[in-house]
Formats: structure tokens, sequence, C-alpha cells
């Protein structure tokens, strides 16, 4: 190809031009700052590549015009740089969007490391407890505790399409812009925050009127009620002596931090099925109770707890949030705060979002282990076994140990404490091994001697994964809890006369069921055999769907005929009933939760309608001002709670009102707020000696209560008046 001389005399000229033009350009911009670091590592391999070939190929580009075109490309080469410092700024445009892209990465990458960091920590502290086999089973990591990291790895968000303020990257730049200036330094308590952390669209200060905690010299937190909150409860029993919503929803807005009636407003929303607001009321209540937690409670720190057992002693390494739990005083301010746990845990759950429920889980029984009045321990193999973390399932079961004292013959292995723990064992094994567990050669290398084996004997470090290892613990928990299975076939509408297709054993369920350890009334534990029942029940409901298809049937079904088939022979049966009865003779490491806290479990607890333990209800009606009902009395140091005395001395006061008839159906909320009921006909005092100290002391309680209720009164008519205001 010729090029004229004039034509390469114009090619030089516009060449010119636009360096010319783009040093211009370039000066008139502000530059931006390089990367540096490890951000300059991650930004630096695609998107400065992709700019500097954008700005070559713009520079190049004129001058290829020009030289193709001749003499006669001399009006377009000058008209040129303008086109040029258009393309410049689109690609600039695009540049920046690279960029903000690889911030995402990089902050993808940074949150992914800190993730992994914790976990690698929690994973020592449980290497530590196998070897000292006293180590910490309930090990937590702070990054399990967020609620939208778990979001964004369910769904595959990254942090910018996260919306309505939910911790993303930009909502994190937009908090850290507006907690600045004015408020600089009000917002600093959020970064002792792990349960919740407020969005900018939030902004919550720091509450106050709440329950302290404080330190005890046992290695234990107490929670203590102050001036405020008791002033507080008090005006609110009040406005909630009127059992109307409105009351309440107006008394938030004087006190918006007020557990216990941020507690009673989301019950309200969830039985009026406004199930968001339910939530969001509870992440407000978990947030005033994390506020107010002392500075050295860390579920991320362990401390060095001393404990008996049998004849010796050990040193237990146990997470440092430990509370000591009152006995039957259901004005303990904490129940406020373990009871706003419980509602975010089983709120979480609702959302799809069993890992964090599982983390909030464990820290509701690092709290009140040895006793468990929250039941807990109903709840957390079902969050295990939907979070897919089989692992930790597995060690907590095989590694419980609860800070209390307890004797050198205690089942310690929580798959032959509780029902729900031995099945749920069976299932991680099973789910771990991605199903290979039904065949013949693996289930006949189970025999006698492994189920016999000593129930308080923890399972080695030589422990052989496999299908073996999970037809072993299914077989343990039909041998010890035969119940259940009957209860998983019917509430899987299993028809008993028909066998599982596939399975090397030809008998019936029905045949099965019938004959021995199955059948003709099985051993049952002694002490703790109603709660077993119960928390099979509970399991059974919600755990059942577990089971369903054709090749979890053949495997029940294969393990229930090889468990019958080896009674069979007389020495083997007399060897399985014997293991049976010593284990239903022995003590249970939950000996103090079976006891004293699952006497009035009920199965609607995991069920949808989600009703709350009978102590919470005992509490509401005490903050409330309504008669609660007794809770069951919950010693320090005993193994078996015991009826505590109530003997007193005879006093002649007033007679108990008569009880009014039953409201009508569907009027309470919840089952935690109590009916509105007729005021009962006043009795006539009887004579005793201090008739007129009661009389004075009557007076002053009705003359307290009426100034309350004309405050409250006088409240309700200012933001009245300020609505009607607003409206005009």
């Amino acid at each position: 190809l010729k090029v004229s001389k004039k034509g390469t005399d114009a090619n030089e000229d516009a060449h010119e031009d636009a360096k010319e033009s783009g040093s211009d350009c370039e000066s008139t911009e502000p530059k931006e700052s390089k990367a540096c670091g490890f951000s300059a590592l991650i930004g630096s391999s695609d998107t400065d590549s992709d700019a500097a070939h954008a700005h070559d190929s713009q520079i190049q580009k004129p001058a290829e015009m020009a030289v193709e075109k001749g003499p006669t490309t001399e009006i377009a080469a000058e008209s040129a740089p303008p086109s040029k410092s258009k393309k410049k700024k689109k690609g600039k445009k695009s540049q920046v969007k690279k960029t903000e892209d690889s911030s995402e990465g990089e902050e993808l990458l940074l949150e992914a490391a800190l993730v992994q960091a914790e976990v690698t920590a929690a994973a020592n502290s449980l290497q530590l407890g196998d070897d000292a086999n006293c180590g910490n089973s309930l090990a937590m990591a702070k990054p399990f505790f967020n609620a939208d990291r778990e979001r964004r790895r369910l769904f595959k968000m990254k942090p910018s399409q996260m919306k309505d303020g939910h911790n993303g990257h930009n909502s994190r730049k937009g908090q850290s812009l507006k907690l600045r200036g004015t408020t600089e330094g009000h917002f600093l308590h959020y970064r002792r925050l792990f349960i919740i952390e407020p969005t900018p669209d939030e902004g919550w200060p720091r509450p106050d009127g709440c329950a302290r905690m404080v330190t005890d010299s046992s290695q234990c937190f107490r929670i203590e009620t102050t001036p405020e909150r008791t002033k507080m409860l008090l005006e609110f029993a009040s406005d909630a002596a009127s059992y109307e919503p409105q009351m309440v929803y107006d008394f938030l807005m004087d006190y918006p931090f007020c557990v216990e009636a941020l507690l009673v407003a989301s019950e309200m929303s969830r039985e009026g099925r406004d199930h968001q607001e339910a939530f969001r009321l509870l992440r407000r209540a978990v947030y005033a109770a994390e506020c107010s937690f002392n500075g050295a409670f860390s579920p991320f720190s362990e401390t060095q707890v001393p404990m008996v057992r049998g004849d010796g002693c050990c040193i237990l390494s146990w997470p440092r949030v430990r509370v000591q739990l009152p006995g039957n005083d259901s004005s303990w301010p904490g129940w406020s705060w373990l009871m706003a746990l419980w509602g975010y845990m089983l709120g979480l759950a609702s959302q799809g979002l069993p890992r964090t429920s599982l983390e909030v889980c464990k820290l509701i029984l690092a709290m009140t282990l040895p006793y468990d009045p929250t039941h807990s321990l109903a709840h957390l193999d079902y969050f295990a076994l939907r979070a897919e973390e089989y692992d930790f399932l597995l060690h907590f079961v095989e590694h419980f140990n609860p800070p209390c004292a307890l004797p050198a013959q205690c089942i310690m292995r929580l798959d032959c404490c509780l029902p729900n723990f031995a099945y749920s064992a069976a299932l991680a094994y099973y789910l771990r091994t991605d199903g290979d567990a039904c065949e013949a050669s693996a289930l006949g290398t189970v025999n006698v001697e492994h189920l016999t084996e000593p129930c308080w004997v923890r399972a080695g470090s030589d422990r052989t994964d496999g299908p073996s290892q999970a037809h072993l613990a299914l077989l343990r928990a039909m041998l010890f809890f035969p119940g259940t299975l009957r209860s998983i076939l019917d509430n899987l509408g299993i028809s008993l006369n028909s066998s599982a297709s596939g399975s090397p054993y030809k008998l019936s369920w029905s045949e099965l069921l019938d004959r021995s350890p199955l059948g003709q009334k099985p051993t049952l534990h002694q002490q703790h055999f109603l709660a077993h029942a119960l928390v099979s029940d509970a399991f059974v409901q919600r755990c059942a769907a577990f089971f369903r298809g054709e090749r979890m049937l053949r495997w029940l079904h294969a393990c229930a005929g090889r468990l019958v088939q080896m009674c069979e022979s007389s020495l083997f049966e007399k060897e399985l009933l014997q293991a049976r009865k010593a284990w239903s003779e022995a003590p249970l490491a939950v000996a103090n939760a079976l006891a004293n806290d699952y006497k009035q479990f009920s199965t609607s607890e995991v069920g949808p309608e989600r009703k709350a333990p009978v102590i919470f209800e005992n509490a509401v009606n005490t903050w409330l001002g309504a008669p609660a009902e007794t809770p069951p009395h919950r010693p320090e140091a005993q193994l078996v709670a015991k009826a505590p005395p109530r003997h007193a001395p005879p006093q002649l006061v007033r007679p108990p009102p008569a009880i009014p008839p039953p409201p009508p159906a569907g009027y309470a909320l919840g089952g935690l707020l109590p009916p509105p009921q007729p005021r009962p006909k006043a009795a006539p005092l009887q004579l005793n000696y201090h008739q007129d100290e009661q009389e004075d002391s009557e007076d002053d309680e009705a003359l307290r209560k009426a100034l309350l209720l004309s405050e409250a009164e006088e409240r309700r008519r200012l933001v009245a008046e300020q609505d009607a205001e607003y409206r005009e």
C-alpha cells in the first residue's frame, strides 16, 4: 500500500494532536490512587491489563484512520480529539466499574480468610478436647452468627446485591460514613456485638433501662435487675392491663428497648401473621440484651472449670458464657434474655438459615447447661442435620461433657441419653457416607460385642467410619429406644404388613416389631422414661422426613432385621437384654435437664405453632401481673431434682378469689398473654392480727396503680393529639 507524502504529514500531525489532547485530558482530570498491598495483588490481574489495552486502542484508532484515507482525512484527523475524549470517559466508567467489582472480590476473599481462621481456631479447640477427653464440645465462631453471610452463601449473592441494608459492601460503607460526625462515639459498642449487627437504616443507640450482667466468684455470670427496669416494668404492666395491642406499641414509642415489651409485641405480630415485623422486633430485643452483656462475656474465649467426675477431678474447658440460673423465681430478669435468644433462633430456622440457628442454639446451651430451660437439646440435632454439620453433631454426641458433678458410672454419650440424638447420629453417619450403608457385607460386620459395650465408654480415636459405623449407631438406637422406630413408621404412613423392597430380610414390619428386642414390652429407663417419650415424639414430628424414601426404608428394615436375627440365639439375646437393663439403671449426664426442665416439655414447641416453654409463660405472666404456675425447682448440685419444701406457717389472709369462667377461644395471643378476666367480687376480710397494716399497704398499692394509670392515660392523650395535628 502506497501512501503519499501529504497523507503521511497529515498522519503525523493527527498523531501529535492526539497525544497533546490526551495529555491535556489527563492533566485536567484527577489521577486515581493505585491499590497497594493485598488489594493490589487482587485487582492488578485483569483490571490493569484491560484498561491499558483500551487506552492504547483509543489512541491508535484516529491515526490508523488517517493513514488509510490519506490526504482527504485531514478534517477527520482534526475532529478526532473530541471523540477521543468521549471514548476515554467511557473507558474510565468501565474502569471504575471494574474497580468496584475488584473491591467486592477483595472483600469476599478477606471475609473467606477470616471465616477460615475462625473455623480453624474452633477446630483446634475441638481437637484439644479429644486429647483431654473433657474439652469444649460447644466451640463457636463469630462468622457463623452472621445471618447475612449465610444468605449470601445459600443464594450465591454478592455483597452489593443484598437489599434492605443487609450488611453488604455498600451498606457497610454507608454505615461508616453515617456514624461519623456529630454522632461519633455513640456507636462504639457495635464493635463488641456478635449476634446482631444493626444496619445503617436502623442505627440503634445504646439501650438503657435493661437488666445488667455481673461476674460471680464461681466463674458464672449473674443477671440482676436495675431500678430503671423495675420502673419500666411497672408502667408496662399498667399499659398492658387493658389487653389492647395498641397500648403495647404506644409503650414501645417511649421505651423502644424494653426487652419484655418487645417480646410481647413480637408475639402479637406473629399471631397476626406479620412474621417480618415479629422478627424485626425480636432482633431489637436480642440487640438490647446483647448490649447489656458483661465485658468478660465471650463465647469465643474459654475458661477452665474444675469438675468432679466420680472419685477424681478434671479441668473442663468451657466458653465464658455460663449464667447462674435461679431456682423457681419467675421474676428473674434473665428469662427475657433467654426468651429473646430462643425466639431469634427459631425465627432464623423458619427463614431457612439453619447454620446460624445452630450457632445461637450452641450459645444458649453453653449459657444454661447442665440445665436446659429452653429445651435447646430438642432443637440442636435438627439444626445440625439441616445445616449438614455432620462432623460437629457426631463430635457433640460422643464428647458431651456438661459442667456439673457426675458419678463414675454415668452415661456421657448423648446417643445413649436421648432418643433424638441416637437416631440423628445414625443419620449423620449415613449421610456423611453418601448413603452407601445398605450393603449386606457391612451390616454383617456389626456383632453383639459392639452393642453390649458399656454406654459410659466413649468412642476412641481408632473409630472406623463408613457403612458399618452407621449400622452400629442405628442398631444401638433401636436397642435402647425401640418405640421411636414404630413412631417413625406411623408418621411416614408405612403399612406394617409390608416389607422394604431390596432388604436382605423378608419379614414384615409387624413381625419385626413383635419380636425381641423390639417388642414384648421393652425395658425403658427407670427415671427418665417419660422425658424420653416426649423428646421422641418431638423428634418424630420434625425429623421423620429424613427417613422418607425407598433407600432409607431399606436401611431401617435391614438394621431391624439384623437386630432381631441376633436375638434368635438365646445367648446373644440374654447379653443384649442385660446390656439394656444396665443402661436403664445407670445415671445420665443430662439428668439435671430431664428431671427439672423436660417434665413439662410439649411436642408443640417444635411444631409450626411454636409454643413457648412453661418457664417463659410464667415469666410473661409475672411481667403482666398475672398469677404464674409453679416452675420446677432447679437445685445447684444434685443429679435428680427433689421436691422443694412447701411447709409454711399458717396465716389468716384474704381468701383467694373464685376462678372466673374461661374466656372465648382464640383471645389469648400464642398462649403467652393471659386472657382478660372479670374482676372477682371482693370477699370479706377475716380477722387477723395484722389487718390494719394490710389495709394500709393495699391502699398505698391502689394509689400507686391509680397514679400510673393516670400518667399512661395522659401520655396516650398527648400521642392522640400529636397524631391529629399531623393529619391536619
